[in-house]
């Protein structure tokens, strides 16, 4: 499928790696230019190198992306190089700080909340007035299962991706009249750099030996008998990227203010 995604713009947030980076690189093969933005300048010049070897123009801004100035240094280089950003696909999150409600403080809350939800609802009121201008722009926003069906270890995270759910539905009834399409997809578990991380956090904290588990036995160990997933398999960043770039393609263009879960049959509710 030909999702004619030339010479559209799109901003992909925390795609230096995992969910993000696919994603990027997914919009990139359909055809657009990209900016990319995260903490990490190293792993950000690699995938910037991965997006110009297939011939896009690529803009890569390291910054936080849980402050307001972060946010405005990504908005302000990316519209100096492109002058504007059709797609905008608000990707990072995380869950900052420790796991259980009763181990969480307003620091913990408030990085949380920052991350994942104040990033997009910066990004959201900096560039969707020019999607506005010209009546043609997608905003994406990726929030999680949890949202839904939510964790009880990251308390914190699965409240900010509550949140999330809620703004796109409401950009997407307040801005469709202006051709301003807005949609949330929610992954299930997907094997990242972060999951695997989170894996050996969350297994240490149980006080159990780590010691020689590869990344894959980490994920298998803590997080599979936890979510047995009817598909069988955790999934990967490009099961969520291929969703991702058919939202922001004209043939999903009558589909406005959707919750879609990526997710293996994990979310066993039909609403």
């Amino acid at each position: 499928m030909n999702l004619n995604l030339t010479n559209k713009i799109a901003l992909v947030t925390g795609a230096s790696k995992g969910i993000g980076a696919a994603i990027a690189l997914e919009l990139a093969r359909e055809g657009a230019d990209v900016a990319i933005c995260a903490r990490g300048a190293k792993n950000l010049d690699q995938m910037a190198r991965q997006l110009a070897g297939l011939g896009r123009q690529v803009v890569a801004v390291p910054a936080n992306l849980a402050t307001a100035e972060g946010v405005q240094s990504v908005v302000e280089a990316t519209l100096a190089t492109f002058g504007r950003v059709d797609i905008l696909i608000n990707n990072v999150g995380g869950a900052p700080g420790p796991g259980g409600f009763l181990n969480l403080d307003d620091e913990h809350w408030l990085a949380a909340w920052n991350l994942n939800l104040m990033s997009a609802v910066r990004f959201s009121r900096a560039l969707i007035p020019g999607m506005v201008e010209r009546k043609w722009g997608r905003v994406i926003n990726i929030a999680s299962t949890s949202a839904r069906e939510p964790d009880i270890v990251v308390v914190h995270y699965n409240s900010a991706k509550a949140g999330l759910v809620a703004l796109s539905k409401s950009l997407a009834n307040t801005y469709a009249k202006d051709g301003v399409i807005v949609n949330c997809v929610a992954p299930g578990l997907t094997r990242t750099p972060a999951l695997e991380l989170s894996a050996a956090k969350r297994l240490k904290e149980q006080g159990i030996d780590i010691e020689g588990l590869t990344p894959d036995e980490l994920v298998n160990r803590y997080y599979i008998p936890r979510r047995p997933l009817p598909v069988g398999r955790v999934g990967t960043p490009q099961d969520i990227a291929g969703m991702v770039a058919f939202l922001a393609s004209e043939r999903a263009g009558w589909i406005s203010g959707s919750y879609i879960n990526v997710d293996g049959g994990w979310v066993k509710s039909i609403y």
